[in-house]
């Protein structure tokens, strides 16, 4: 049970209230400004579940929606009652609350757990009931267009029952398995084009799932959003092993025993079961989003080969498993290799259960989201990072649109402020608006007076910004201080986790006349009789925006008042370090970045300790933490680059060379999207070449030069480089002509 944070969420309560209001599916986008009318497939039924849900009860009841699906598909894995499928289901839960967060995304993880359950009881024989899953495919089309989970599921067990074949003592059973029950599964795949898409609902599916590639120049968003990352395999994973108050400690054990059952299975000869092990594993480690279906995965198959190999006591049950399996009616023929007596079963059982009323109190206290998750708190209701009272401010001030707010947070303000104010891209903006979506990547690291904002600010006719400032979606790259000191942009309104800004036009002048505040100057009151957690969030929070606003008496007291409540926080000593960073006490920055390690071992804060290193000079550590943080990182293009640059420093050309290949390969700009990046190219073809003119490679250094030059043809440095490789090398004409090139640029008339 847990507050609700998801950032998709709001978008899809949307959909499910233009539904309920207006009667229609909508078949375009009917939410953003930006993208309006764009053609727009996607099953609206769980939407409308959750504006209802939120209609009767609030995000609590959402809260509570997900905390009961979550115990629904746990129930439901241990539903056999044996021991095995029990701890196995332990080792899920948190993989599975993570996957029912209030989103659709809910629904295909309760019905691919039981797609799946169903299926591999009909294959070993027990209680099934195969006729049912076309009707949970019906509902399944119509709520998520992870439906095709459901027909992957089928695929596994089809995949099964044929590796069945090589064995000649199991052909028989396989072949009257496979006439009973395939007008079901061919059921299941008819009843997939009763959607109001028909088989075109098949192209949205391949599409959100992440196994579609991005059409040719497009944000390659399958690197652009975290949930279609891989799992770094690293030492910390290996630690969580023993770390049992770890979030994802039961996550990796299920790795572990994943490879364990693999092998069991080979051994049993159940071809089929490995094969669906080892693909659950891969695509578990591949992808992020698939945990939650590889934990299904293995806690069914695993929970039956532990119950086959691993018999407890001599119970009448035991004996029956052994007289199925001596009259080859059980599939495989092994017997079990060893008989656990009760009393260590249940010794086992009580270390469980031990382990569980850790996790218990550390979640009712909040602790592991403290430590582990920035956005969920122990409770029912709304995530604190939510911008709830400026949405309330821009509400009650009726303030003009449109209004700018960044990927993450579009989703709520489509529900929140939709839809009198249109967001301008929400969680669906990498199909809608890809474009749009690598613009906003480019607005996080402009000031906010250049020209590439003012530009937009015309295009879109914007007139305020919503910006969240906690959690991990906070702020991205933006720099409040830049937007508050703007000429362009005046801040009106401030909390611990939001500010708004009003554009500074005459329109706008009445509002900004009457509301404009002081970023250096504005106070922040923490709630009356707030829980310990809420009040933990407002310090921390308020902590994080002084820092930013270069507050830093304010927020170094704050952040010590969070530290009083959760001295386990790991974000707490991060932000420390950057105070003292920047005040240049690197021997207590260096303090705190290694105690926040120590709670909660992170590729940011290996990162953050890594460029400490660089900044004092400490190249080689810089370059064994910032290798640490690239290993522990979802996303390390950042890392890969800084690396490059360090080992150009320390004169490791082929190891320079290799860190800017790999920031090539963690770029969301791949497979033909380079185009929407040119800078980020151009300084990975430079290093590329300044590596290869260490190796004493002059060709292949001009060559990445040119590349660099070619991606950006106004940046006057690079021209002047590429006359020095020139020179170098002899080649008097073409110096002569990049200097020319780059003289050009440098001069006034190329400023006009």
């Amino acid at each position: 049970l847990h507050t609700v944070a998801d950032e998709d969420m709001g978008w899809q309560l949307a959909t499910g209230r233009y539904v309920v209001q207006h009667h229609q599916i909508p078949r375009t986008d009917v939410l953003s400004f930006t993208s309006a009318g764009k053609p727009w497939a996607y099953p609206p039924s769980a939407g409308v579940l959750f504006y209802l849900t939120y209609s009767a009860f609030g995000y609590a009841g959402l809260s509570w929606f997900c905390a009961l699906a979550c115990l629904t598909v746990v129930a439901y894995l241990a539903r056999r009652g044996d021991l095995g499928s029990a701890l196995l289901a332990m080792f899920a839960v948190q993989s599975i609350a993570a996957r029912t967060a209030p989103r659709a995304d809910l629904f295909s993880t309760a019905f691919f757990a039981f797609f799946l359950g169903e299926l591999w009881g009909y294959h070993r024989g027990a209680s099934s009931q195969p006729w049912l899953l076309p009707v949970v495919m019906l509902f399944w089309v119509n709520l998520h267009p992870g439906f095709i989970a459901g027909l992957a599921a089928i695929g596994a067990y089809l995949l099964i029952e044929v590796m069945d074949l090589l064995f000649a003592e199991r052909r028989h059973d396989v072949r009257l398995r496979l006439q009973r029950i395939w007008p079901w599964l061919a059921a299941c795949f008819a009843v997939t084009l009763v959607n109001p898409w028909g088989w075109r609902i098949y192209v949205a599916s391949l599409t959100l799932s992440g196994l579609a590639a991005p059409p040719a120049g497009r944000l390659n968003s399958n690197s652009f959003i975290g949930e279609f990352q891989g799992v770094p395999i690293s030492r910390s994973l290996l630690y969580q092993l023993v770390d049992v108050r770890h979030m994802e400690s039961g996550l990796t054990w299920l790795l572990l025993l994943a490879v364990f059952f693999v092998g069991l299975f080979l051994w049993k000869r159940q071809l089929g079961g490995a094969l669906v092990a080892l693909v659950a594993l891969y695509l578990g480690l591949a992808h992020a989003r698939y945990m939650g279906l590889f934990v299904i995965t293995i806690t069914t198959l695993g929970g039956t080969l532990l119950s086959e190999i691993f018999i407890i006591g001599h119970s009448k049950r035991s004996a029956t498993a052994d007289a199925r399996q001596e009259s080859g009616n059980e599939v495989g023929e092994t017997r079990p290799l060893a008989r656990v007596s009760e009393g260590v079963a249940t010794i086992i059982a009580l270390v469980f259960c031990g382990v569980a009323l850790l996790h218990i109190a550390d979640f009712v206290s909040s602790r592991t989201y403290v430590v582990f998750n920035a956005d969920w708190r122990f409770g029912a209701g709304e995530s604190s990072w939510l911008p709830e009272r400026a949405v309330a401010f821009i509400r009650s001030e009726q303030l003009p649109g449109n209004i700018f707010e960044e990927y993450a947070l579009g989703g709520y303000a489509a529900f929140s402020l939709g839809p009198h104010y249109p967001d301008f891209i929400d969680g669906r903006g990498d199909r809608l608006s890809p474009d749009l979506v690598a613009e906003q990547l480019r607005l996080y690291v402009e000031g906010p007076d250049s020209q590439l904002w003012r530009s937009e600010a015309d295009r879109w006719n914007l007139n305020v910004l919503l910006v969240a400032t906690s959690g991990f979606r906070g702020l991205q790259k933006m720099d409040p201080l830049a937007f508050c000191q703007s000429a362009t942009w005046r801040p009106v309104y401030m909390d611990d986790v939001s500010l708004v800004f009003l554009r500074n036009t005459p329109q706008n002048r009445p509002w900004i006349d009457r509301l404009q505040i002081d970023c250096r100057t504005q106070s922040l009151a923490p709630p009356a009789a707030a829980s310990r957690s809420a009040m933990y969030d407002f310090y921390l929070n308020s902590g994080a925006l002084f820092f930013e606003l270069q507050r830093d008496r304010e927020s170094e007291s704050s952040l010590r008042n969070a530290s009083a409540i959760y001295p386990e926080s790991p974000s707490v000593h991060v932000l420390l370090a950057s105070l003292f960073q920047r005040e240049r006490s690197y021997a207590e920055a260096e303090r705190e970045y290694r105690a926040s390690i120590a709670l909660n071992e992170n590729g940011g804060a290996w990162y953050a300790l890594g460029c400490l290193y660089a900044n004092e000079g400490r190249n080689p550590e810089a370059v064994e933490a910032i290798e640490r943080a690239a290993r522990e990182s979802t996303k390390p293009l950042d890392m890969y680059m800084t690396l490059g640059r360090l080992q150009i420093a320390l004169n490791h050309p082929e190891r320079a060379l290799a860190a800017f290949t790999d920031a090539e390969k963690n770029s969301p700009f791949r497979k033909g999207a380079e185009s929407l990046a040119p800078e980020l190219y151009a300084e990975i073809a430079e290093g590329k070449s300044e590596a290869q003119r260490l190796l004493g490679h002059w060709p292949q250094a001009i060559d990445f030069q040119q590349k660099a030059t070619s991606l950006t043809p106004a940046v006057a440095s690079r021209w002047n480089r590429l006359a020095k490789l020139y020179e170098a090398t002899g080649e008097v004409q073409s110096a002569a002509e990049a200097r020319q090139r780059a003289a050009a640029l440098q001069s006034p008339d190329a400023s006009r």
